[in-house]
């Protein structure tokens, strides 16, 4: 029994998706003791400069684009600013509350990412979009005024509650960990970040496509780890049905400025994450 969970438990980091033995071959696998070291070495390979993105071509390019355009990737990148911004700050009681020094590590690993993500975006808003204010708080605050509505209820309200209930312990990672990393990441900001790459897919702006590669390149290690700290947790059905619910309406956040069909395919993949952990009941599972 000891030998299958080594493996039955082992997934894709970049997917979510359940690895089999022939999938990981032999030394690869992620026993339950040692799996935070894994995610730390991704991290590790993962490491880029938010400074050294050149983002002059932007700036040039910019005052080029038709005014519908425009508006729709200010409200992307704005949000974008926001929830980085955020996360960068409330992702820091989620480490006290695992109680488990190697997954505080991970997650301090993950909080670094967040701040890097935090620089690029508010480097995107002051070079490329010209907001006002010469310091990160003030041009986060001109952000805001772009920003979707239901960006700001979830990194401004849900997000900071959160982080409060953590940290005075009123509340499991779980939970946190549910809203964070399958909800925010895995749905919001996912939908958010796919939009962003589709825009841009014709080069228009080279600078923040590659700023948003490396972001969403980042995101998809921590969804992973967040599904994998969910398998360990063990959480109730209640904590998971909560997760559900709020799924339903995330990727709605961004309002227009993320496409019907986007947010359609992202998502369902909340519930795919969940069932490939084992972590639905049958009944949940095959809605």
């Amino acid at each position: 029994m000891a030998d299958r969970q080594a493996w039955d438990l082992a997934f894709d980091p970049a997917t979510g998706r359940r690895l089999t033995q022939q999938d990981v071959g032999n030394g690869n696998l992620l026993p339950s003791g040692r799996w935070p070291s894994f995610f730390s070495r991704v991290a590790a390979r993962l490491q880029w400069d938010a400074k050294a993105i050149d983002l002059a071509p932007d700036a040039r390019a910019w005052p080029e684009l038709p005014d519908e355009r425009r508006e729709r990737l200010i409200a992307l990148l704005a949000g974008f600013c926001v929830a980085e911004d955020a996360v960068a700050v409330h992702l820091a009681p989620f480490g006290d509350a695992a109680n488990n020094s190697l997954v505080a590590w991970v997650l301090f690993l993950q909080r670094r990412d967040e701040q890097r993500h935090a620089m690029i975006f508010d480097r995107i808003v002051a070079e490329v979009l010209e907001l006002p204010g010469d310091t990160k708080d003030e041009r986060r605050d001109a952000a805001r005024a772009h920003a979707p509505a239901g960006v700001l209820e979830l990194f401004e309200e849900r997000l900071p509650a959160m982080a409060g209930e953590l940290a005075a312990g009123r509340t499991g990672v779980d939970t946190g960990i549910g809203l964070y990393h399958m909800i925010l990441e895995g749905i919001v900001l996912a939908a958010g970040q796919c939009a962003l790459l589709a825009d841009l897919d014709d080069g228009a702006l080279p600078g923040v496509r590659q700023g948003v590669e490396r972001v969403e390149r980042d995101e998809r290690w921590h969804i992973g780890f967040g599904l994998r700290c969910l398998v360990e947790a063990r959480p109730s059905p209640e904590v998971i049905d909560g997760v559900l619910a709020s799924a339903q309406d995330a990727a709605g956040a961004w309002g227009d400025a993320v496409p019907r069909e986007i947010c359609e395919a992202v998502a369902p993949n909340c519930r795919r994450r969940l069932a490939v952990a084992k972590l639905l009941e049958p009944r949940a599972a095959a809605v």
